[in-house]
């Protein structure tokens, strides 16, 4: 008697094809997350500079470095 009932070979290969492409959604978001929660800690401790930033938003806006 198996305890253990085998997995289809195609199952699994969807299961990982699938969760490959998760696990790089998962990255993205949690990157902008971060980027998120760092402005939202520098606004709340006032240590923002809207100046500062939105000046640096532009020239990568236009393609300057």
């Amino acid at each position: 008697m198996m305890v253990i009932p085998t997995i289809p070979v195609c199952g699994m290969a969807l299961i990982l094809g699938i969760d490959r492409f998760l696990s790089m959604c998962r990255a993205v978001v949690n990157m902008i997350g971060n980027a998120v929660a760092t402005l939202v800690v520098a606004r709340w401790e006032n240590e923002l500079d809207s100046e500062g930033l939105q000046r640096n938003l532009v020239e990568q806006g236009a393609g300057k470095p």
